[in-house]
């Protein structure tokens, strides 16, 4: 019950169907994703003797390579241990040291001072990976793995201010993209699912179902969140859904009052991270990581927003 399974399937199945954006441009179709996690895979496991159960972290912005690696994690059959970009490195190291993590990937690859990690743990840049090509025999299918294996450690910072793990086994990410559609939100392969917040946290989650459907992944340009951005990136690709913090939703709504954005273009928005006030969710549809399901539209809140703006 390997989860890369569904990448692996969704390559046989639809390889010419568009799969990583960098923005408007497409980075690759599934046929070549795949391709990209097996060399991937195969280099973690030549050069660095990756076995299965290994931890193998990543601490970088949102970028097409994150779910390369993701995927070549677990297509090796090793645990992914990804870590929130915004922490400092000495929280970073923490968490490496607390996950027990072979390998950690970043951007540049020196994020970390000599001796900030531990002996067992080598730091390795995300575009410096070696000559994929020179992988003579990637493995062409995902490391057999068992439901209750553990597939991904999920940090984040609780009541105490302390770091704790969530073990996410295979099992644990089926059943919970399996959920996905027929509890939240169905998705058609036409979509496509914007990654503006840290794909190290809950965004990152989401990848999975939209894998299974074999949906298109985009990553702006920005590496990060802008509302202008994300509205042109929702005018050029729509029916985007993308999972936000309310703060982030705020400024969109903001911005959209601001320009007169009705928002028609984006099917659905996912928060959680924190509380909203419910006078933010008049009018919307919105999906509560936590539980909540709030049935309205989000386009009719920006039509209104923009409406209210104009009479003013």
């Amino acid at each position: 019950m390997n989860i890369a399974n569904w990448l692996d399937d969704a390559g046989l199945r639809y390889p010419e169907r568009p799969a990583l954006f960098e923005g408007r441009r497409q980075v690759a179709n599934y046929g070549v994703f795949v391709d990209l996690v097996r060399h991937r895979a195969g280099y973690l496991i030549d050069e660095h003797g990756i076995a299965p159960g290994d931890r193998v972290a990543l601490f970088m912005m949102n970028c097409c390579e994150y779910l390369e690696l993701l995927y070549a994690i677990w297509w090796a059959g090793a645990v992914a241990v990804p870590i929130d970009c915004k922490l400092h490195p000495v929280e970073a190291g923490w968490i490496v040291r607390n996950a027990r993590a072979r390998l950690i990937l970043t951007d540049g690859g020196q994020v970390f001072a000599p001796g900030a990690l531990p002996q067992v743990c080598r730091e390795l840049d995300r575009e410096d990976m070696g000559a994929l090509t020179s992988i003579t025999s990637p493995p062409d299918t995902p490391c057999p793995r068992q439901a209750d294996d553990l597939a991904w450690l999920f940090y984040t910072c609780g009541p105490t201010d302390r770091f704790k793990a969530v073990m996410l086994s295979h099992g644990n990410l089926t059943a919970m993209s399996q959920g996905y559609s027929p509890d939240v939100d169905p998705i058609d392969a036409d979509e496509a699912v914007v990654y503006a917040a840290p794909m190290s946290h809950c965004a990152g989650l989401y990848n999975l179902i939209h894998v299974r459907r074999a949906a298109r992944h985009v990553v702006p340009e920005s590496r990060g969140f802008k509302v202008d951005e994300l509205f042109e990136l929702a005018s050029g690709f729509g029916n985007i859904t993308l999972f936000v913090a309310p703060a982030m939703f705020t400024c969109m709504v903001e911005q959209a009052r601001h320009q007169g954005y009705d928002g028609g273009e984006i099917k659905t928005i996912i928060y959680g991270d924190a509380p909203i006030y419910p006078t933010e969710l008049r009018n919307v549809l919105l999906k509560n990581s936590y539980g909540e399901l709030l049935k309205t539209e989000l386009r009719l809140w920006l039509n209104t927003s923009a409406n209210d703006t104009a009479d003013h």
